[in-house]
Parts: C-alpha cells; structure tokens; sequence
C-alpha cells in the first residue's frame, strides 16, 4: 500500500469515526440492553414528506446536494460524478427511490464498499444528495 493510500485510509477511518461519535451525541442511536447500538427508525411518512420538501425547492436542493458530495462522495465517485474508484455517476438515468436507498444503507459488491450514510445525514440531506446525483444524468 502506498504512503497516499494509507493516509487517505487513515482519513476516511477518522472521519468515519468522527460521523459515528457525532450521531450519537445528538441522539439518532441509543445503546439497547444488550450493549449494540440501536438507531432511530425512520417511517416511509417522514421520508416521502422529507422528499417532497426537497424535491420542491430543488435549485437549493441541487446547489447542497453537491456541497455534501463534494466533501464526502468525491473520494469514490470522482469530480462531478465522473467515477474513480466507485462508478461513474454522469449520464445514468438512475431512479431517485432507490439512489436514496443506496445511500441510506450502503452497498457491498465483492471487494467494494459503500458505506450506509444513515447515521451521517438527516433525511433531508440524503434526499438533497440524490437530487444532485440526479442532476448528473445529464452529464457524459
């Protein structure tokens, strides 16, 4: 492994960390009995009600969207989208249900990773993502 991986490995696992500690503090998981961590369950009302708040002022929607991809996703996915070690997000015509999915939960395909970003951004947030992802379709 190279000194450039091993530090980009080091900041991803600290950052990682920091956004696991960070949900914790403001109360999005509790700790159950048995000591594993619990999360705060998310109703299909407050998703599909978060969506339409997003999806209705969509030019900021866009505009933040991009923001938060910038700082976390531009690692795997590459400059606007344009791919890298994860795919290329430009010109796929990707169906915003299951793009919000994807983020929420995380992917795992063989050797590859995506990590849930649930515990990380608010309902909001990764609905503003995905507009942004969305916007991208467009892009070759």
């Amino acid at each position: 492994m190279s000194k450039f991986n091993y530090v980009i490995l080091l900041f991803l696992m600290t950052f990682s960390m920091l956004l696991c500690q960070s949900s914790q503090a403001v109360g999005l998981s509790s700790k159950t009995g048995s000591g594993k961590l619990k999360v705060a369950t998310e109703s299909v009302d407050q998703v599909n009600i978060a969506k339409e708040v997003v999806f209705n002022k969509m030019p900021q929607s866009i505009n933040n969207g991009e923001k938060r991809f910038n700082q976390t996703c531009v690692y795997c996915h590459g400059y606007q989208g344009s791919g890298g070690k994860a795919k290329k997000l430009q010109g796929r015509k990707l169906v915003a249900d299951r793009l919000f999915k994807t983020i929420t939960k995380g992917k795992r395909k063989g050797g590859s990773v995506m990590p849930p970003w649930r515990k990380a951004f608010s309902i909001e947030e990764r609905w503003e993502l995905v507009t942004y992802i969305m916007s991208l379709s467009d892009l070759k």
